[in-house]
């Protein structure tokens, strides 16, 4: 999980640990992209803005396309912010935004528990 919010990963974390889901955090991109290509993670949940130079977009992005990442790239990303409830618009995702590849998911912040546990799970089992 990567967000810069330590108030929201205390409280995702705790939801997903209660699924028997092992957590791996981080508070920026820049750790967020360590932290991927060291933990290998099965799923990635990622804050689109945060409070760095490298927001969530550039690093699915990088995720996607980057050499750096291709033992990861298929690894599925959901989007979790608030970002389109402030922009008021439904963002398009898998590849609709000018040939880029996306997430996987996107869920909007506050995150009801059960909507995103039942989110990772259908990601999961495909």
């Amino acid at each position: 999980m990567i967000d810069d919010d330590p108030d929201f990963r205390e409280a995702m974390t705790a939801i997903l640990e209660s699924a028997s889901y092992g957590v791996a955090t981080a508070c920026d991109a820049t750790d967020g992209a360590r932290k991927i290509l060291s933990v290998r993670p099965d799923l990635i949940l990622l804050d689109i803005m945060m409070d760095s130079l490298w927001d969530g977009y550039s690093l699915c992005h990088a995720l996607r396309t980057s050499k750096d990442f291709k033992d990861v790239r298929d690894t599925p990303v959901i989007f979790v912010s608030a970002v389109r409830t402030i922009a008021g618009s439904r963002f398009g995702f898998k590849g609709e935004d000018q040939g880029l590849t996306g997430p996987d998911d996107y869920i909007d912040k506050p995150v009801k528990p059960d909507d995103l546990l039942a989110r990772i799970k259908r990601i999961l089992m495909k």
